[in-house]
C-alpha cells in the first residue's frame, strides 16, 4: 500500500488510488458499525450501526465516484 505524504493544489491521485482507499474504508467502516451496535450504549445500538452505515456508503460512493471523475480525465 503506498503513503501520501505531501498534497499540493492540483496534485494528482490516481483511481486506482481512490479505490484501494474506499475499499480500505469499507472494513473499518464495517469494524465501527459492529462496535457501535456490540457496545448499545443507549439501547440504540442496532440504530447506531446502521446510521453509521449509511453515511459510511455515501462516502465510499463519493470515493468511488472522484476515482471515476480521475479516470475520465
Amino acid at each position: 500500500m503506498s503513503e501520501i505524504v505531501d498534497i499540493k493544489v492540483g496534485h494528482e491521485v490516481q483511481k486506482e488510488r481512490w479505490l484501494e482507499a474506499a475499499e480500505n474504508l469499507k472494513v473499518v467502516f464495517q469494524v465501527v458499525a459492529n462496535q457501535l451496535k456490540e457496545q448499545n450504549g443507549d439501547g440504540r445500538g442496532e440504530q447506531d450501526c446502521n446510521e453509521f452505515l449509511a453515511d459510511a456508503v455515501l462516502a465510499i460512493v463519493a470515493m468511488e465516484y472522484v476515482a471515476n471523475c480521475a479516470a475520465d480525465k
